[in-house]
This record gives structure tokens, C-alpha cells and sequence, in this order.
């Protein structure tokens, strides 16, 4: 492990340039399941409170206030 430090040390761009392409397939991987996953999901919830909220008429500052307003606080 010391003589990988100290490699490391010595030859900083060479270094980086190895741990690039494994820090670019783990910052690609996590922002693939965020835009394709996690962001589409968050986005259909809230247009699906929207169009409720319209088909049943209820004003859309509860919407607001109560961020869980289709379960019972009760």
C-alpha cells in the first residue's frame, strides 16, 4: 500500500487519470437511476395530486399544507 502512496505522490496526473473512468462509471450509474428512475416517479406523484385535486375539486393550498392530504391524519 506504501508503494502505491507513494506512486501516487509522485505522479499525481497519472493517478488521476486511472481513477477517472471509475469515478465516471459510478457518477454516470448513480445519475442514470436519478433522471431515469427517481426523477420521472417524483414528477408523475406530483402531477397525479394535481389532476386529482382537480377532478375532486379540492382547493390546492391543502395540496401545499399537507403534503400527505390523501391519507387520514385521524
Amino acid at each position: 500500500m506504501e508503494k502505491l502512496q507513494k506512486f501516487m505522490l509522485k505522479h499525481p496526473y497519472i493517478s488521476m487519470a486511472v481513477v477517472l473512468p471509475f469515478a465516471m462509471v459510478f457518477v454516470l450509474g448513480v445519475f442514470s437511476i436519478l433522471i431515469n428512475i427517481i426523477l420521472p416517479a417524483v414528477i408523475a406523484f406530483w402531477l397525479a395530486g394535481w389532476i386529482y385535486t382537480a377532478i375532486v375539486g379540492k382547493p390546492v393550498r391543502q395540496y401545499y399544507r399537507q403534503p400527505f392530504w390523501y391519507t387520514n391524519y385521524e
